[in-house]
């Protein structure tokens, strides 16, 4: 699959999208320190800036997937905006219980997005 890099024979689960959505912040930072050269990022070893950035619009993409717009907003304010889910919850007008409620679903909803991209090898 393009962008996301992801293991052929691997079923992706909640905790598998929580840790791949979190690269996001890893990646931010390493752009703003502008210390990627030969930095590593999962699987991918990045020589510029330009793969780092690639990788970040392919999760960004994945967020857009999702179909629930709580959901996504949700996932858009805690993954790539780096609010805390409480934070995120107020955002978007609900319980912080709801808000960690919809955070699980919006998980599995990543989980099925990223399994389906890596069967069919996009």
């Amino acid at each position: 699959m393009e962008g996301c890099f992801l293991d052929d024979a691997k079923l992706f689960s909640r905790v598998d999208a929580d840790r791949h959505l979190r690269e996001y912040g890893r990646m931010d930072s390493i752009l703003r320190s502008s210390q990627s050269y030969g930095r590593r990022i999962g699987d991918l070893e990045c020589l510029d800036d330009t793969a780092i950035l690639a990788q970040m619009y392919s999760l960004r993409s994945c967020i857009l997937e999702v179909d629930d717009p709580r959901e996504r907003m949700l996932l858009y304010h805690h993954y790539i905006k780096g609010r805390t889910v409480d934070t995120c919850a107020n955002l978007i007008g609900v319980s912080p219980r709801t808000a960690y409620r919809l955070k699980n679903s919006a998980l599995d909803s990543v989980a099925i997005i990223l399994n389906r991209k890596n069967a069919s090898g996009n």
